[in-house]
């Protein structure tokens, strides 16, 4: 795998494949999905080696995209730097306004529990409900939809994390760019009566600190793909905008007790860090009824799923270059979505570590895609 930084020249436009409206708004403006990276990478790559656009380019696998903070002093990138999505087991809360001097806004952390003798729920298959670790206080704000992968690991191993530290180490994308265009008659060369519409792209800067009046901080995103590109520029996104990429060796690396964590606490979590895809809407194929089954990672695993967390599913669709036709519109559970996971009998070192930053969709070419790439850690 090699793996790249991609630098957006200009606000990202990504579709989301719902209908074309005239006004936009900033909901529009979202992060690439692994789809488009998935094209945009295979294009650049058959370009810089000669290839041709045909169906043989689905089977180079896209490992990505992850976001990156990119300091304008030119200090060297880290795993530091390396951003992910909110866990969907977590929420902002803020007290009430008579409490707020004395305590700030805060996370609160959302885990599966038992019930108590005669306790239930109308969950499927026995999953277990999801509980706050402690009382809540306040009421549910915003927050950054970004952390920092430290934080994160941080996070699953249940440390606590304040929201200052969140959103200094994070990302809150800056203001959405809406421009407003018309269209033009190719013959005349002039405007076409009634024809005009927005865009929403993608800020791919940090939100200003109060006080200040430009970022210091850029986003990259990073991304890997099985094959070589030695072109510096590609297009990324709706009106085919600019974007630098440059070869890189910045990857999460697996910690030291990733294996014996999990093999110790017979269970982890699944954190989704891209966009996933299942047959069944939030449940894997690779389940059966009784919510038993192999990821398809592993040769011998056997796990349980006891509860999950995820957001509502967003619509995805796309552009087939070979075909040159639209793709037809997907439900993807957005990334953030955790699983928790109890393992069934005798569990093997290797198959704990491919784990690691595994897909684990359904369909293997979403798989190949980038769909899918999750975090594990002990549960």
């Amino acid at each position: 795998m090699h793996y790249y930084l991609i630098q957006p020249n200009d606000p990202l436009i990504i579709r989301s494949g719902k209908p074309f409206e005239e006004i936009a708004d900033a909901q529009a403006a979202r992060f690439p999905p692994p789809s488009t990276v998935a094209g945009a990478l295979r294009n650049i790559h058959a370009r810089s080696t000669g290839k041709t656009l045909d169906n043989a380019l689905l089977n180079l696998a896209i490992a990505g995209p992850l976001a990156v903070k990119r300091p304008l002093n030119g200090e060297a990138l880290t795993e530091q730097h390396i951003l992910v999505p909110k866990p969907a087991d977590v929420q902002y809360f803020k007290p009430a306004e008579k409490q707020s001097d004395s305590k700030p806004t805060h996370l609160v952390r959302f885990q599966p529990e038992k019930f108590d003798p005669g306790e239930g729920c109308d969950l499927p298959n026995g999953l277990l409900p999801l509980l706050p670790e402690s009382q809540p206080e306040g009421k549910p704000v915003s927050g950054p939809s970004w952390w920092s992968f430290q934080d994160l690991l941080a996070w699953r191993k249940g440390e606590q994390i304040s929201f200052d530290q969140v959103t200094t180490n994070g990302w809150t994308p800056a203001e959405p760019d809406i421009r407003t265009h018309i269209a033009i008659n190719d013959q005349r060369r002039t405007v076409e009566t009634g024809k005009i519409f927005q865009t929403t792209g993608l800020t791919m800067w940090q939100k200003s600190q109060q006080g200040i009046t430009f970022p210091d901080t850029r986003i990259g995103i990073l991304a890997g793909i099985e094959g070589e590109i030695t072109l510096p520029v590609l297009n990324l996104g709706g009106e085919r905008r600019l974007a630098e990429i440059e070869a890189c060796s910045l990857w999460p690396k697996p910690p030291g007790d990733l294996v014996p964590s999990i093999k110790a606490a017979k269970g982890f979590t699944l954190t989704f860090l891209t966009p996933v895809l299942f047959k069944n809407g939030w449940l894997p194929d690779w389940l059966n009824n009784d919510l038993i089954g192999t990821p398809p990672c592993c040769q011998h695993l056997t796990v349980r799923l006891r509860a999950a967390a995820l957001e509502r599913w967003v619509p995805q669709s796309g552009w087939d270059l070979v075909l040159n036709q639209p793709r037809a519109a997907q439900k993807m559970i957005p990334a953030g979505a955790t699983y928790w996971f109890e393992i069934e009998g005798d569990v093997m070192d290797q198959d704990i570590h491919s784990l690691w930053l595994a897909h684990f969709c359904d369909d293997a070419q979403n798989n190949r895609n980038g769909f899918g790439l999750a975090l594990p850690a002990a549960y």
